[in-house]
């Protein structure tokens, strides 16, 4: 009776398949570049996987709102920055109609360039970004500011704090919000001719000087006592540029964070699941010379077996 060894061909057989595959699972994973191709081959990683894909997720979730809000807050910042420009050329309209030796003509020769200035940052008020009024409150799709015949400024936007049909607010980290848009009314004011008192902000202030530019008989000292208000406007749309600069110093924080975070978490989701190629290509050079020499063997084996029949 012919005695069986544990190196018999058909256990040497069974080596060779089970190397063979190992040999398939390296190919594989270099291809790929991945650890894993099943979450059973490894679940406590496939766990941190899922955990670190979700987040990686949020995080590009968050850039891009800080791209979009980024790009909205520098479109104010450009608004703003022309408003006081203008704001500014009206100072100095009124400080040469407060003193101008040249009577009634260089009123009107001012009055006129004041108005344009008007006409001019009404439309800045009514600025759109992405198809929507930045400074119209809540009613994003509605033009915020009507200039009248008569002179008149009206708001149609949605006053502040109100929050209703459009969401203002955008978040650009766990739980951190930022205000996209901004109350007009609270910006610019409003000017009614019929109702001087019912005015305010940058848009009464121009408003009553044009009431006293057109009165008779003209009234170099009522202009000269309303520059400082003009000052007053121009001081108070400069704040709200300093606050938008603030918040787009805010946002590129946050952006710089996220990309730290990001890199962070790429780096642990390649340490989990990405190949150590210079590794897997030395295990896959072993276990192929391991194979060869397997088939060798066997190949002795099933030669010296078929001998034991003869």
């Amino acid at each position: 009776m012919a005695i069986v060894s544990s190196y018999s061909p058909s256990s040497m057989l069974t080596t060779i398949t089970t190397q063979q595959n190992n040999l398939y699972d390296l190919y594989n994973k270099i291809n790929s570049g991945q650890k894993f191709t099943n979450i059973s081959e490894d679940p406590l990683a496939a766990a941190d996987l899922i955990k670190i894909n979700k987040q990686l997720s949020e995080i590009g979730a968050y850039v891009d709102n800080i791209d979009r809000a980024t790009t909205q807050i520098n479109a104010q910042e450009e608004t703003f920055s022309t408003i006081v420009k203008r704001m500014q050329r009206l100072y100095e309209l009124a400080v040469q109609a407060a003193n101008t030796p040249s009577g009634e003509d260089g009123f009107k020769a001012a009055l006129s360039e004041i108005q344009q200035i008007k006409e001019n940052i009404v439309d800045l008020a009514n600025t759109q970004y992405d198809g929507k009024y930045i400074f119209a409150g809540t009613n994003v799709t509605t033009k915020p500011f009507e200039l009248g015949d008569d002179g008149s400024v009206t708001y149609n936007g949605t006053p502040e704090n109100n929050t209703a049909g459009y969401e203002r607010r955008i978040e650009i980290s766990d739980g951190v919000y930022i205000e996209l848009n901004s109350a007009g009314d609270t910006i610019f004011g409003t000017y009614d001719p019929n109702d001087p008192a019912n005015s305010s902000g940058l848009f009464g202030v121009i408003g009553e000087l044009e009431e006293i530019m057109t009165a008779e008989p003209m009234d170099n000292k009522a202009v000269s006592e309303h520059l400082g208000k003009i000052e007053e406007s121009i001081k108070h749309i400069s704040e709200i540029q300093s606050k938008h600069s603030t918040t787009a110093s805010k946002l590129t924080m946050t952006s710089e964070l996220l990309d730290s975070n990001k890199l962070t978490m790429q780096s642990r989701k390649a340490e989990i699941s990405e190949v150590d190629l210079p590794s897997a290509i030395s295990q896959l050079v072993q276990q192929n010379y391991a194979l060869q020499a397997s088939m060798q063997a066997y190949s002795i084996i099933s030669n010296q077996s078929l001998l034991d029949y003869i």
